[in-house]
């Protein structure tokens, strides 16, 4: 009945040093994660090597901050610092406690400074897009680790109908339970850690099949993920013996601002991507041919108006550089783009062909 407890949670030691289960199917996680980066990194212009690089910054930082947003809500545990054993208590990821929100805060510094280095190859939003299925494949890996240590699992499951997997797990040696009060003692509880690995999965190939299609808003899974993980990883909190409240409030926090940001970032592409097309059509002398809809007459008055009130980021944003006067429908526009939006055309280049022996 109980699988579980069959599984020892130290896979091997060595020089005295034990080794955990849960380890090495952390780095399980990790290494998949760096193999679909290494796959698909040449579709942000970017090569293998650039990818570990990505991955030296990104899992490095995701440690120590996961490490440190499990460490202050409980100040109870870990504080006072009064001796050098409290300091190693405290840093001692190899015991277990790492939060999965600090984790995403840190990667999210590292693709900030990988970004800013790989500013003339890709933009930030194309670092989000390229990590987010490889940061939920990770973790939906990195939670089987969980059933081992037998942690993360929910509320005691009373009723024999659901008292089997994957309903539920039977636990009769818990880890990382926080709230004694609520532990029942050996029995059934909800597997809320497999519900959080189905539900990232869900979103997984979601967002794939987003990252293979997106072409014209980069860094709009940033905005997916953080919606997808932080609502299922907030209902599942309701759930959890080892829930911390704080948790439970950012991420019912996160969740509608990033449905906003997004929505937000979406129309702000859009009103650039139109401003782009009038503008085009200008450069091109093609204006009068150009068919234009409603909101891109709109917008392109909008985003005259804003550059007409002096040089600053817009004139930046939209790739502003002189004025001059342009005649669309009714009203006079001001405004001239810096260079078109166009991709350069690749040079045609000759194939050597071989003539075959003239014949005597």
């Amino acid at each position: 009945m109980n699988l579980l407890s069959a599984i020892d949670r130290i896979a091997f030691t060595i020089g005295g040093v034990d080794v955990a289960w849960y380890g090495i199917i952390i780095v399980i996680g990790m290494i998949a994660g760096l193999a679909i980066v290494c796959f698909e990194c040449k579709r942000v212009n970017l090569n293998i090597d650039d990818a570990i690089e990505l991955f030296l910054w990104l899992i490095p930082l995701a440690i120590i901050f996961g490490r440190l947003f499990y460490v202050l809500p409980r100040p109870d545990v870990y504080f006072p610092i009064e001796s050098w054993d409290d300091f190693v208590d405290m840093i001692a990821v190899w015991d277990g406690g790492i939060t999965i929100i600090g984790g995403i805060f840190g990667g999210i510094i590292g693709a900030i400074i990988f970004s800013v280095r790989m500013r003339k190859k890709c933009n930030f939003g194309n670092v989000v897009d390229l990590v987010i299925v490889p940061l939920l494949t990770g973790q939906i890996i990195g939670r089987i680790g969980n059933f081992i240590n037998q942690e993360a699992f929910g509320i005691h499951i009373a009723d024999p109908r659901f008292q089997h997997f994957p309903f539920a797990v039977y636990i009769d040696r818990p880890s990382g339970v926080e709230l004694a009060d609520k532990w029942m003692g050996e029995g059934w509880y909800a597997a809320t850690f497999f519900y959080e690995m189905v539900w990232n999965f869900i979103g997984a190939c979601i967002f794939f099949a987003i990252w293979r299609k997106n072409k014209r808003f980069p860094g709009i899974l940033g905005f997916c993920y953080f919606f997808w993980y932080f609502l299922g990883r907030g209902l599942l909190e309701f759930l959890r013996l080892d829930a911390v409240p704080v948790t439970q409030v950012a991420c019912f926090v996160l969740v509608p601002v990033s449905l906003i940001l997004g929505a937000a970032y979406v129309l702000i592409c859009m009103t650039r991507q139109s401003f782009r097309k009038v503008n085009n059509a200008v450069n091109d002398g093609m204006l009068d041919v150009t068919e234009l809809d409603r909101f891109d007459i709109a917008n392109y008055g909008f985003v005259v108006r804003l550059l007409g009130r002096k040089k600053g980021f817009a004139w930046k944003f939209y790739g502003v550089d002189e004025i001059t006067v342009v005649n669309l429908g009714e009203e006079d526009y001001i405004v001239k783009v810096k260079t078109p939006w166009k991709l350069p055309k690749k040079k045609a280049v000759e194939k050597k062909t071989t003539k075959p022996p003239e014949t005597v």
